[in-house]
């Protein structure tokens, strides 16, 4: 009997010290995930502080903490912020509380009292110094979760080729563990396939759940363009993994963002801002040579997945077409959204003058591109690009920097200038027609960039 009731009483310990520890625990992730306060001074310089919301649970309250916690002076005049550090309002643009709603993923700007609002009723919380009109950082993800306060993971699995490189890009190649099947750069990447210290947990649009859990990741990082990675979060955040889903669209300010909240993510922020200032440098230096050139123009391009005779080609939104518009280049699709599969008879009446087939069934060889030449239709041959000789095949690696959204932005479009503007590049290097592995012996202002 005395037996008996030792067991339950330490029963009921077992169960007490359960539930304290999964309260701290619930506690702790809601604490890192949702509890704090962003102070945003513009391109990328942001600073997340975790507050306690039983102590201050009003914006007001969690800026005067999260400034005195990073030494910060605040002035404020009858409940309006005036300044924080050396930023005054001033010059078009002042400092404002802007919250995203939970379940959204864009900014509101708040007009009202802000000791109204509670810091935990919202996805995010900021005070911005921005222009009418303007919107802090991006704090969210694609499903609307706040990245910010994460514990820094040591074991990342990755599902998609454009993931992994922004993963390896802002510093984080060694914590991976896992990814998706396609994903193949940088090289160390594909090696640890090789050998085993990354394991593959499934395809691009088909990743295994089973898989992803075995790594024993702390950190998920996928894509919103892809309704199988949106429903693996909802699987894997249900049972405490945290997840990143990177912004699905393509443009080059989202490829900047998605840097930068994988940065964040990983700890990695200040590595992350550095990159994102380093790309859109290279790619102004690109469009500063375009600007001196007097040849100038906007020269109609078609991007192809295959040179068969009704191709898939690029629309707009896509990552390929922005990066036209930053080099004086028009596709000549745009009037289309996405990858579609046009007629041949569209390819001879929208005449491209230049046409690039980004493919992998050739080889970046002068027989494998002239066999790609001569298998072209009709309607192909009556093209000025056919005419003219402007037809350009990327293979390999040129062929993942072309259709992958990543880190490698600037490269791909100083490729692109390259290809389209040859002539305004006064540096002796010529552009092969077929480009392969070796893409950056063609590269000069953004030759070192990303991995």
């Amino acid at each position: 009997m005395q037996a008996s009731r030792f067991k339950i009483a330490l029963s009921v310990v077992v169960l007490v010290i359960g539930l304290a520890v999964t309260v701290l625990a619930v506690s702790s992730a809601s604490f890192t995930a949702t509890s704090g306060i962003l102070i945003d001074f513009g391109e990328y310089d942001v600073i997340y502080t975790g507050v306690d919301t039983d102590d201050d649970p009003d914006p007001v309250g969690a800026l005067e903490y999260a400034c005195d916690r990073n030494g910060l002076e605040l002035v404020m005049e009858g409940g309006r912020v005036v300044s924080i550090g050396s930023v005054s309002n001033g010059s078009g643009s002042e400092w404002s509380l802007f919250v995203v709603e939970r379940g959204q993923r864009e900014w509101t700007r708040v007009t009202g009292d802000p000791s109204d609002i509670e810091v935990d009723d919202y996805s995010a919380v900021c005070w911005g110094y921005r222009p009418q009109g303007g919107v802090p950082t991006c704090a969210v993800d694609d499903t609307g979760v706040c990245f910010y306060g994460y514990p820094v993971p040591e074991r990342v699995v990755a599902i998609s080729p454009s993931v992994t490189e922004t993963v390896c890009a802002v510093g984080g190649l060694d914590r991976i563990v896992g990814t998706d099947m396609y994903s193949n750069y940088p090289s160390a990447v594909a090696e640890g396939h090789e050998d085993g210290s990354i394991a593959v947990v499934g395809g691009f649009t088909n990743p295994s759940y089973e898989m992803v859990l075995k790594q024993d990741p702390d950190l998920v990082v996928c894509t919103g363009s892809q309704n199988a990675h949106v429903q693996m979060a909802e699987k894997l955040r249900s049972v405490g993994v945290d997840v990143l889903v990177t912004n699905g669209g393509e443009a080059i300010s989202t490829v900047m963002d998605n840097t930068y909240m994988v940065g964040v993510a990983l700890g990695l922020g200040g590595a992350a801002v550095e990159l994102i200032g380093t790309t859109e440098s290279q790619i102004g230096d690109v469009e500063d040579v375009l600007r001196s050139y007097a040849d100038v123009w906007d020269k109609p391009v078609m991007l192809s997945l295959s040179a068969v005779k009704s191709p898939w080609v690029s629309g707009s939104n896509k990552y390929i077409s922005d990066i036209m518009t930053h080099v004086r280049a028009h596709n000549v699709y745009s009037g289309e959204s996405g990858w579609v599969q046009v007629n041949a008879e569209t390819v001879l009446r929208n005449d491209p003058h230049y046409i690039v087939v980004v493919t992998n069934d050739y080889e970046a060889t002068q027989s494998d591109y002239d066999a790609m030449i001569a298998s072209m239709s009709s309607e192909w041959r009556g093209t000025t690009a056919y005419k003219q000789g402007n037809i350009y095949l990327l293979v390999g690696d040129a062929c993942d920097l072309a259709s992958r959204p990543g880190p490698r932005v600037a490269q791909m479009a100083e490729l692109m200038a390259r290809m389209v503007h040859g002539g305004a590049f006064d540096d002796g290097i010529d552009v092969p027609k077929f480009i392969g592995d070796g893409y950056r012996d063609y590269l000069t202002f953004t030759k070192e960039g990303s991995v």
